[in-house]
């Protein structure tokens, strides 16, 4: 195959490949622990900070106008880090939305061995943010709910790590420019092609 043929097909390839995916950064502050028996060195106070990934072309699972739900597998899931200590379930996650007299936002994820769940959870009691159930491309802007909460629960051995705190920044993160990245990749398949040929 040359070189010329490799170019368009690598380009449609990788473009489609990442144009559902949707990181999303957030972080904030713990404002309760009320259990850690784990680690004894998680605080009121302390920040934390993690991502969440999903596809933003999933189906709504829940056949109503009201109430949506989006399901994911591994590797798509949330990572949370808390101090030194990092936390990652890609078992099962789940994007919920609710549309009636309240307005709920909610992302749970879950690890493969079900000992670890994490959750962001918002909630607008005006319901003015969404005007369906549709999963937004995007994460919604904090700034429209009242109740922004973030949930850890881990237990190991026996032992159990509760925490809970308060969400201060949610934003999707910019993706590279696919472009310019595919443009690298091409031109260094190319060089490598004419070496070996």
């Amino acid at each position: 195959m040359r070189a010329t043929t490799i170019l368009p097909v690598f380009f449609a390839l990788a473009l489609s490949a990442n144009a559902s995916i949707v990181t999303v950064l957030f972080s904030g502050n713990i404002t309760q622990v009320p259990v850690d028996e784990i680690f004894g060195d998680i605080h009121f106070g302390d920040p934390f900070q993690g991502t969440y990934t999903f596809d933003s072309t999933a189906p709504d699972l829940i056949p109503s106008p009201s109430t949506g739900s989006y399901s994911f597998t591994a590797p798509l899931g949330i990572t949370a880090t808390i101090g030194s200590h990092i936390f990652e379930a890609a078992g099962s996650l789940n994007i919920g939305i609710l549309n009636g007299f309240i307005d709920q936002y909610t992302v749970l994820a879950f690890s493969p061995t079900g000992d670890l769940a994490i959750q962001l959870f918002l909630q607008d009691n005006s319901a003015a943010v969404f005007s369906g159930d549709q999963l937004p491309s995007h994460p919604p802007s904090l700034s429209a709910f009242t109740q922004r909460d973030f949930q850890l629960t881990f237990s190991l051995d026996g032992s159990e790590l509760q925490a809970a705190g308060q969400l201060e920044v949610l934003t999707a993160v910019p993706e590279p420019h696919s472009l310019s990245l595919m443009f690298a990749a091409v031109l260094a398949v190319y060089r490598i092609r004419r070496i070996v040929f």
